[in-house]
C-alpha cells in the first residue's frame, strides 16, 4: 500500500473508522489493511486518525446513520495535505542538518595510534573520494619509521616541528608526499600538531 492507494481507496474507511462509523465487516476489512500496511503507511494513517477523531466529539450515539459532508471530507483532507507537507519540510530540514558537520577543538575523542607518543582524531572519512582527514598530535623525541604510501598525502603543521626528507617545518609550513612515494624516517625534537589528508589504505 502506498500513499496515493491511501488517499484514493482509505480515505473513507479512515474517516468513517475514526467517528466509529463503519460496521464489524468493514472494521475486520480495514484492520487487515491496516495490518499489511507498511510502517511508513501506518504513521499517516495515525496522523489522519489524529485529526479526524476531533470530530468524534460532534457526533452522537446515533451518529451511525451520519456520513461526512463532502465538504467536511474537503476540509480534513486539506488539513491532512497540510500535515504531509509540514513533514516533509521538516524530513529536508534533517536533510539539510547532514550536509555539515563540526568538530570542535574540544569535541571528538583522541585515540592512541599504533606507535608509542602518537595519538589522533578522525575529523573526517570521505570513503566515496577516498581521502581521510586526520589531526595527529606526537610527543617530543618522537620519531617515525620510513614508510611507503599507497595513496598521496598532504602535511599541514600546527604546531611544533617535524623533519622531513631533511627539512625541517614549523608552524604553517605544508608537505605533500605523491603516491607511490617512499617517506624516509619523520622525526620530531619539541612535538608536534599535524593536519594530515591521507589515502584511507595508508591508515586503516
Amino acid at each position: 500500500m502506498n500513499k496515493g492507494k491511501i488517499k484514493n481507496k482509505m480515505q473513507d474507511s479512515i474517516i468513517f473508522d475514526s467517528l466509529d462509523l463503519l460496521n464489524q465487516e468493514e472494521k475486520n476489512q480495514y484492520k487487515s489493511e491496516i495490518n499489511n500496511s507498511s510502517e511508513e503507511d501506518r504513521n499517516l494513517i495515525s496522523d489522519y486518525n489524529n485529526i479526524t477523531s476531533l470530530f468524534s466529539k460532534l457526533i452522537t450515539l446515533n451518529a451511525k446513520k451520519i456520513a461526512p459532508s463532502e465538504s467536511v471530507k474537503e476540509k480534513l483532507f486539506e488539513k491532512i495535505k497540510a500535515l504531509e507537507n509540514s513533514k516533509s519540510n521538516n524530513s529536508l530540514q534533517e536533510k539539510e542538518k547532514t550536509d555539515f558537520n563540526f568538530v570542535f577543538s574540544d569535541s571528538g575523542e583522541w585515540s592512541p595510534y599504533n606507535m608509542e607518543g602518537i595519538k589522533y582524531k578522525t575529523l573526517s572519512n570521505n570513503a566515496d573520494k577516498g581521502y581521510m582527514m586526520l589531526l595527529f598530535k606526537v610527543e617530543p623525541g618522537v620519531s617515525y619509521p620510513a614508510h611507503h604510501h599507497n595513496g598521496s598525502e598532504e602535511c599541514y603543521v600546527i604546531e611544533g616541528d617535524v623533519l622531513a626528507e631533511g627539512k625541517l617545518l614549523g608552524p604553517g609550513d605544508f608537505h605533500h608526499a605523491e603516491a607511490g612515494s617512499d617517506h624516509g624516517q619523520l622525526h620530531t625534537k619539541n612535538g608536534c600538531t599535524l593536519l594530515l589528508v591521507v589515502d584511507p589504505a595508508d591508515y586503516s
